[in-house]
């Protein structure tokens, strides 16, 4: 006597490849959902931001005045106390940046270091400035129209 052997053990073609297909579905809305990784000049831009932002809202608090002080080389955050400017906080540009300020629509020379040059009132009145950083791709601006808020602008490339 023969004995006939079963085949129906395991996956056939069709089914193998309908896995496969939904395997790639998910990977790839995985992918696509992913954020992009942020270039230095984002994550300066939006550090100086904050940065600025805390610092005017701790002068409006304690009714200091607040000052901001921008260079080739880097930027510093001031306040002033006793009569006298004391830095807050101070960093170096990471990168060799291309930077521009104007200040109440004049264009002012980067000078070699951070000094106060934009005065926040504890008021909250600030001098109106435009901070422009750019690297090879992006270009961003810091921007305040005098209200004490620093908004910053992200360019199309």
């Amino acid at each position: 006597m023969r004995r006939r052997i079963v085949k129906d053990a395991g996956f056939t073609l069709v089914e193998i490849l309908c896995v496969l297909a939904l395997i790639g579905l998910m990977t790839s809305v995985v992918v696509l959902n992913m954020p992009t990784p942020k270039s230095s000049l984002d994550k300066q831009a939006e550090l100086l931001t904050g940065q600025v932002n805390a610092m005017v809202q701790d002068g409006l608090i304690s009714g200091s005045v607040t000052a901001a002080g921008f260079s080739k080389d880097g930027y510093a955050l001031y306040v002033f106390e006793n009569s006298e400017w004391s830095e807050r906080a101070a960093a170096q540009w990471s990168d060799s940046y291309r930077l521009t300020l104007s200040r109440a629509t004049a264009k002012l020379d980067m000078p070699k270091t951070a000094e106060p040059l934009i005065l926040f009132q504890p008021t909250g009145l600030s001098t109106p400035f435009e901070l422009t950083l750019s690297d090879r791709e992006t270009k961003y601006a810091l921007l305040s129209k005098g209200d004490g808020q620093i908004e910053l602008v992200k360019f199309a490339p």
